[in-house]
């Protein structure tokens, strides 16, 4: 005889509603489900589990007489200042899995005797300080160079940056996905967030942010990781912000790119014409043409006219994402090289079970072995 489960309906509706379905599509996804949520009939273990993998809630709060209150710990925002309420579960999954991560990580380095990062909050009093010294703390922490341009290929610009931040036990997350049911993160909810912490502050970049955006909203959340604080931003492809710490993490992020007394002299050594300056100065210092418009603003070399026609006719480029590609080209992104490293250091060490190093990277055993060589 099948053994049923009595489940409370409220912690139903609950699990429906968090995954963004309603009792109405709730009939489409598992209609066996809103029997249940009448009382009806009850679930077996197996239905109740194949239910919570369909919602994507985690099968033991379907147990919970009431359902649980669950928080983001940041707050996620559009470029206007206004908080985006209720994000989608699948960004809710998405930061929970990597503070699960990085929660893992900062225990191992207090375990094995690793020190705070200075540099965290170094920036807290970012009102009183000046875009352009505040890129040189940033430069002189981690060890950059000014003309870092001319240090690397436009091509591999993310992976370059990438690298260099890393290095500081800053780590990286790049994906356009969540987990390995490949559910994807909407970039007009989420194009970044970073997740302070002064022992491994993690960064999270969504790949699916087109058009050149990824580099510059990294080295905007790397800004924030000196101010100190943790924040999810939305997508507006570098449109000004009216929040004062967004401007000022928007104006070292630009200063970091494309340092001002170079541009200053790039911009005026040509007689071009505007649409020219643009093309060739994004080339020249490796970003979108977009940041080098927005620069000439603020440079007031140009008006605010000529700088809002480029960003209408910019942002309506129909930019397409790549197809395909080879699988040990966007894992390295997604799992983070230095992260994996720390978490094989702790398999050899045998502080963990090679099942923990396996979850912790979200790869299976042969995948795990072979990312090394393959990264």
């Amino acid at each position: 005889m099948t053994t049923k489960i009595k489940i409370s309906p409220k912690t139903l509706i609950w699990a429906t509603e968090r995954s963004g379905l309603n009792i109405d599509s709730l009939h489409d996804v598992y209609p066996k489900a809103i029997d249940w949520i009448r009382e009806e009939s009850e679930p077996t273990v197996k239905q109740l589990e194949n239910f919570a993998k369909k919602i994507h809630v985690p099968f033991g709060f379907l147990f919970l007489k009431k359902p649980p209150k669950e928080k983001l710990p940041i707050t996620f925002y559009r470029s206007n200042g206004v908080v985006i309420k209720n994000p989608p579960l699948v960004i809710k999954d998405l930061v929970n899995q990597i503070k699960t991560k990085q929660e893992w990580l900062k225990d191992f380095l207090i375990e094995t005797n690793y020190e705070e990062l200075g540099f965290i909050g170094s920036l807290r009093n970012f009102e009183k300080i000046n875009p352009i010294d505040a890129a040189e703390v940033i430069r002189k922490a981690l060890k950059l160079n000014k003309t870092w341009y001319e240090d690397t290929k436009k091509s591999n610009v993310f992976r370059y940056w990438i690298d260099k931040i890393e290095k500081n036990r800053i780590f990286i997350i790049s994906t356009g996905y969540v987990g390995n049911n490949r559910r994807s993160v909407d970039v007009e909810v989420c194009k970044g967030f970073t997740l302070v912490d002064k022992f491994c502050p993690f960064i999270y970049i969504n790949t699916n942010n087109l058009g050149g955006g990824r580099i510059f909203t990294l080295i905007h959340e790397l800004v924030h990781v000196f101010v100190g604080n943790s924040i999810g931003i939305g997508y507006e492809p570098i449109h000004p912000s009216s929040q004062p710490l967004e401007k000022f993490c928007d104006s070292v992020s630009s200063e970091i790119l494309v340092p001002t007394s170079f541009f200053k002299v790039s911009w005026n050594s040509t007689n071009d014409t505007f649409s020219e300056k643009i093309s060739r100065l994004a080339n020249q210092y490796h970003v979108s043409k977009l940041v080098i418009a927005k620069k000439a603003l603020d440079s007031n070399f140009i008006e605010q006219s000529d700088f809002w026609a480029f960003y209408n006719y910019y942002t309506n480029i129909p930019f397409k994402k790549g197809v395909g590609g080879d699988y040990w080209n966007s894992k390295p992104y997604e799992v983070s090289r230095k992260f994996y490293s720390f978490v094989d250091s702790a398999l050899k060490q045998g502080k963990i079970l090679p099942s923990s190093a396996y979850k912790l990277t979200n790869m299976k055993a042969n995948t795990y072995d072979n990312f090394k060589k393959n990264s």
